[in-house]
């Protein structure tokens, strides 16, 4: 820990006076709560991140839409774990990237046939989320999704077989589901993967994203990524 203290005047200046609201919606691996307190594989790097800068940040969990528009409407706010869109591109100042994923489609039918491309499921009754960029990307494919706001949702909908299929990350879909007690097995994979940023608001100071995006770098040299990821296997 005093190696990389040591090292961070040739970043930044640790500055206590920056506070940051930090939105986010329940994601896990990446965000979820866990005991009432936000948690998750890029909450703790982002936390780790904050703390080797002496910023402040409050964390909190809330319907994605809600995020985004809480994120463009205040001026020390940042949400995660988004994807960086074309759309999205010019609407905030990106930090990241933080992780990445591939889109899926999941099923609890461990007989559903697969699919080489997510296009080839667009007969099927799909669920999304709300305001989603993976959900945005299926569309694209030539899916036809039914949009929820929540997670817990879209699973329920697929345990009653409302919904065929369910599209989610390669990573958080498992894992949610995983916590649910519920098996889905993957049947589609997107050709691309889709990389996990943390976005702010415009005026949030490009000196302090700046900072922010160097010490997340040296935080994935350092070991403090590696070290997170090991409580998340």
């Amino acid at each position: 820990m005093l190696a990389i203290l040591w090292q961070l005047p040739a970043y930044a200046k640790p500055d206590d006076s920056i506070f940051l609201r930090l939105y986010t919606e329940e994601y896990a691996p990446w965000n979820f709560t866990r005991d009432g307190e936000v948690s998750g594989l890029n909450t703790e790097l982002i936390q780790q991140v904050l703390d080797k800068l002496s910023y402040r940040g409050r964390f909190e969990i809330m319907p994605w839409g809600r995020a985004q528009l809480f994120t463009q409407t205040q001026s020390n706010a940042c949400f995660f774990s988004a994807v960086r869109t074309t759309e999205r591109e010019e609407l905030y100042r990106w930090v990241g990237p933080l992780s990445k994923e591939y889109v899926q489609l999941f099923s609890t039918d461990p007989n559903q046939p697969k699919f080489n491309h997510l296009a080839e499921a667009s007969k099927l009754r799909i669920g999304g989320q709300t305001a989603d960029a993976f959900t945005d990307y299926g569309v694209e494919q030539g899916l036809k999704i039914e949009r929820i706001a929540e997670i817990p949702v879209n699973l329920a909908m697929l345990q009653l077989k409302r919904i065929d299929l369910w599209l989610a990350g390669s990573i958080g879909g498992p894992f949610i589901a995983s916590q649910k007690d519920l098996a889905i097995y993957p049947v589609a994979t997107s050709d691309k993967a889709f990389e996990l940023w943390m976005a702010c608001n415009m005026q949030v100071p490009e000196a302090v994203i700046d900072n922010l995006n160097r010490t997340l770098q040296l935080s994935k040299q350092d070991g403090t990524l590696d070290t997170i990821m090991q409580r998340y296997r």
